[in-house]
């Protein structure tokens, strides 16, 4: 289900032709970063969808709130803070079927990019993080965040500039 905050459709905003700008700005971003994450796993973004999930599922707990961190050595997290992802928990989460889920995972630690912890799941090791690969990915997508930044500045600075513009036009008086 897809979560709008009480808001069902563009026009329940002020501007429909800036969110659906902003709609462009955001899938050209997921488009350029799923493309460069599939690309490492030979263009199969599902297991780029599942190594991104592990990355991130084992260091959320220090990561809540977004910060820098000085754990972080080079913004990596050694890996004995972090946690293993369980490939049930993991399935759940994304809504893929265990076996699915179970196979790409199994992938990954095949090719070297994840680690089974015990018994109790998988983490992408420090070593994977700081690869050749994951570097590229990195710089690709501090590249793709530039550009996402730098089109919602330009074409979207009416949302900042308007204080009430993300409520609906009900609780505006309109």
């Amino acid at each position: 289900m897809i979560e709008t905050g009480g808001l069902d459709a563009p026009a329940d905003l002020p501007n429909a032709a800036l969110q659906r700008y902003v709609m462009r700005v955001g899938a050209d971003f997921f488009i350029d970063t799923a493309t460069a994450f599939a690309s490492v796993f030979d263009g199969n973004l599902l297991t780029a969808l599942i190594f991104i999930s592990i990355a991130q599922g084992s260091v959320q707990h220090m990561n809540r709130p977004a910060h820098l961190s000085a754990e972080a050595v080079d913004g990596v997290f050694p890996d004995d803070l972090r946690r293993p992802v369980s490939v049930l928990g993991l399935s759940q989460f994304l809504g893929l079927p265990y076996e699915t889920t179970r196979r790409h995972v199994a992938r990954l630690i095949k090719l070297g990019y994840c680690r089974k912890v015990g018994g109790k799941g998988v983490i992408i090791p420090g070593e994977v993080m700081r690869s050749p690969e994951v570097n590229k990915l990195v710089v690709a997508n501090f590249r793709n965040m530039g550009r996402l930044v730098k089109g919602l500045r330009q074409g979207a600075e009416a949302l900042l500039e308007d204080g009430h513009a993300c409520r609906p036009a009900s609780a505006r008086g309109a």
